[in-house]
């Protein structure tokens, strides 16, 4: 196996700690690159979860001070932007199905779409961004209870308490009304919070 000088290009061993051709310090070059590669690695901003660059100093999507700044406090989402929000999801929800129901002639084929297209659109945007189009519009996330994004399990949980609120008289949609941080039954069976965006405060 052989290396190649980053200076001259010419081809040496593995073993080789100074290039026979131009004399260049391997080793300075390879502790370079290094140093290089983990300044251009992602990290997650503890306030919004963009990436930015390892040796940022600053978040590039929210402002972030990696450095000095305090995580700020969640800023729980109000509920004329959850109803306006779950507004455009229900009609970009129910256009599908009802397309569906009106061209294909299956109705096990209906059925299972009725069933698995929500799950399906709810549970991708929410661990895609935490956003569904319409939260999305109005500034929100889903996210847990700490502020962290959520992870598929948790987005099937809460979809499961969805059904569960809708089932038993919409009392847990209801029980929002009752706590500070307007989280529903869903929310507080899958650890879960709708927060307002830091990229919309």
């Amino acid at each position: 196996m052989s290396v190649v000088c980053s200076k001259c290009g010419c081809m040496l061993g593995t073993l080789d700690q100074f290039c026979t051709a131009c004399n260049a310090d391997l080793e300075e070059k390879a502790a370079a690159a290094a140093a290089l590669a983990t300044r251009v690695i992602a990290k997650p901003c503890p306030e919004c979860h963009y990436g930015s660059p390892a040796a940022a100093v600053f978040c590039r999507a929210c402002g972030y001070d990696f450095a000095h700044s305090e995580p700020r406090p969640l800023v729980y989402a109000s509920w004329p932007a959850r109803l306006a929000a779950a507004a455009i999801d229900g009609a970009l929800v129910a256009l599908p199905v009802l397309a569906m129901v009106l061209v294909v002639d299956q109705p096990a084929v209906v059925v299972w779409f009725a069933a698995m297209f929500p799950l399906l659109y709810c549970l991708g945007f929410w661990t895609l961004d935490g956003a569904t189009p319409g939260k999305a519009v109005f500034g929100l996330r889903v996210v847990t209870s700490t502020g962290e994004p959520v992870f598929a399990i948790q987005g099937f949980i809460r979809y499961t308490g969805y059904l569960v609120s809708a089932v038993v008289f919409f009392i847990g949609y209801l029980m929002a009304f009752g706590n500070r941080e307007r989280r529903g039954f869903h929310d507080f069976w899958a650890g879960t919070v709708v927060v307002k965006s830091r990229r919309a405060q």
